[in-house]
């Protein structure tokens, strides 16, 4: 494999900044909540960015480092306050006049619009109207020249259906889908619903503010291609994301942001600002077939079953888990999609639910697992980027799992490279040359990617990659079958970072993953073995589990 983007360099330091995304400040700890800070620790935060020569910068100044007119300063931050509390008037504006720092605040046009007196529904909670600040307030800020304001939506800081049994998924991430009909938006409906919600914002914006808003906070941080492509329409030269990276003057519509929550203090604060886990969790793999809960019969037996399946991944322990986008059929083919697919038949729509609910009742990280070999063998070569785009469609998942990738898989020569997430998006947008599969699924992934921003791709590999080597470089992870690794490319640790060792079936399995544990292998993956797995959660999850790596009890 030939990778011209090997010879891609890490983006220039003049171009690069992070960015902060605070929200409420609160007097006492007894008066936080889960995404405040309080005064104190806002405080001691400005006076250590000052200490280490961090320089706060404005959308100006990373508009001019765009344009190549002044370059940002070595360290460069955003700042950036959501949802327009009202103690940014109260308690952030006086910091930010004392230590004339720049900063961004993101309102929600439906909240502002609610009179004096009335109730703000923030999600499901009802808010007095008095938590918010004003537009007066917002005028006096805007005035000092320190304080620039971003819409966070008209109304997108809210959620729609998102399939049939009931999941409430945020509005500018799914596909909507309506009860009524049994359909979901196609990509021009939904591009057309959030550009609507935009401009309503830009609107409100203009006539209080007196100039239209050129920055999108996307509300929960997640966000469609569909919407993206919205938020140029309606005007937008930035967006902000909630995806913990550095951010890039290069690439104002991806602008990633570190989210300080559960009343982090400075040593967090300081420490996420480097966005590099100096401990990183061990990766824990579980794979499911969604067909086990289908199989339950109506639409309230297989709830049940999801609960029982959520109960025992909670047991076992895994921090990924990947689910078949298709039954799996005796001749090798693709059996029915578990969402509703416009290429093959399908069964029960299910994907989607089991996607959100084991992200948020799970607690692991979902991936949709796609053959690639069954869909080239059932519908040909050329439909495998069609078919991945409409399964990432219906499944709001953080990735997305390619079995079969070819040179997509295939390792390099040469040192070690940048595992972290971002830089790993950036080599798989450069050019490169691959084989007929590998290039096949390189444009499966960019679809999926454009679809559903941010998505990580895991890929199989069955080859043991030579000394010297980097394997899979286009990849965020790798899944391999249960072998020796020996002197191989996996030797070096941050390579091992990124391995799942696949644990075959054994008749002592907790003995099993031991001896894997001993060869120095951190990854653990049940794939093979993962039906067996889950129902002896509970004897192999104190040894599996991601939460006790790598203490045992």
């Amino acid at each position: 494999m030939v990778l011209l983007l090997l010879l891609l360099m890490a983006p220039a330091q003049a171009q690069r900044f992070v960015v902060v995304a605070f929200h409420d400040v609160a007097d006492t700890r007894e008066q936080l909540t889960a995404d405040a800070v309080t005064s104190s620790t806002l405080v001691t935060f400005f006076d250590w960015l000052r200490a280490e020569r961090w320089t706060p910068v404005s959308l100006d100044d990373i508009a001019a480092a765009r344009e190549g007119r002044r370059p940002l300063p070595e360290r460069a931050i955003l700042i950036t306050f959501d949802d327009g509390y009202r103690s940014t008037y109260t308690r952030v504006f006086p910091l930010l006049l004392a230590y004339r720092y720049p900063a961004v605040f993101a309102l929600v046009g439906d909240w502002m619009a609610v009179p004096e007196g009335g109730t703000v529904m923030y999600g499901d909670q009802p808010r007095l109207r008095s938590d918010f600040i004003t537009w007066a307030e917002a005028r006096e800020m805007q005035a000092s020249g320190l304080v620039e304001f971003a819409s966070h939506s008209y109304g997108l800081h809210s959620t729609v259906l998102g399939n049939p049994q009931g999941n409430l998924l945020p509005a500018a991430a799914a596909w909507a889908y309506d009860a009524a009909t049994g359909r979901y938006e196609d990509d021009a409906a939904l591009r057309r619903r959030v550009e609507q919600d935009l401009r309503r914002s830009a609107a409100q914006l203009r006539r209080e503010l007196g100039r239209a808003p050129r920055a999108l906070v996307w509300p929960f941080g997640r966000y469609s291609g569909p919407a993206l492509e919205a938020a140029q329409a309606a005007g937008f030269r930035f967006t902000l994301t909630l995806d913990p990276e550095p951010a890039d003057a290069r690439r104002p519509l991806t602008i990633g942001r570190f989210y300080p929550s559960q009343a982090p203090d400075l040593a967090a604060l300081a420490n996420n600002l480097r966005f590099r886990e100096e401990s990183p969790p061990a990766l824990r793999l579980l794979c499911l077939d969604p067909g086990v809960v289908a199989a339950a019969g109506d639409m309230a037996a297989q709830d049940a079953k999801l609960g029982e399946m959520i109960e025992a991944i909670r047991r076992l322990g895994p921090n990924l888990v990947a689910l078949d986008s298709h039954a799996r059929a005796a001749d090798g083919g693709l059996g029915p999609a578990w969402y509703p697919s416009r290429l093959t038949p399908h069964g029960a729509d299910i994907l989607g639910r089991l996607v959100w609910q084991i992200r948020t009742r799970g607690g692991a990280d979902a991936y949709v697992r796609v053959p690639l070999d069954a869909v080239a063998a059932t519908l040909g070569e050329a439909r495998i980027p069609d078919l991945v785009a409409d399964a990432l469609r219906h499944a709001m998942a953080d990735g997305l799992m390619l079995e079969g990738a070819g040179g997509l898989a295939a390792a390099v020569p040469g040192p070690p490279l940048d595992p972290a997430a971002w830089v790993v998006r950036q080599r798989r947008a450069a050019p490169v040359t691959l084989d007929a599969r590998g290039a096949t699924a390189l444009a499966a992934m960019r679809r999926a990617e454009a679809l559903r921003p941010g998505l990580r791709l895991m890929v199989t590999s069955e080859a043991t990659p030579q000394a010297g080597t980097w394997p899979a470089p286009l990849a965020d992870l790798v899944l391999r079958a249960q072998v020796p690794l020996g002197d191989s490319g996996w030797a070096a640790p941050v390579a091992r970072s990124r391995l799942l060792m696949d644990l075959a079936p054994a008749a002592r399995p907790v003995a099993a993953l031991r001896a894997v544990q001993a060869t120095g292998v951190t990854g653990l993956a049940y794939c093979a073995d993962g039906a067996a797995a889950l129902a002896d959660a509970a004897r192999r999850g104190p040894a599996f589990s991601s939460a006790a790596y790598p203490l045992r009890p």
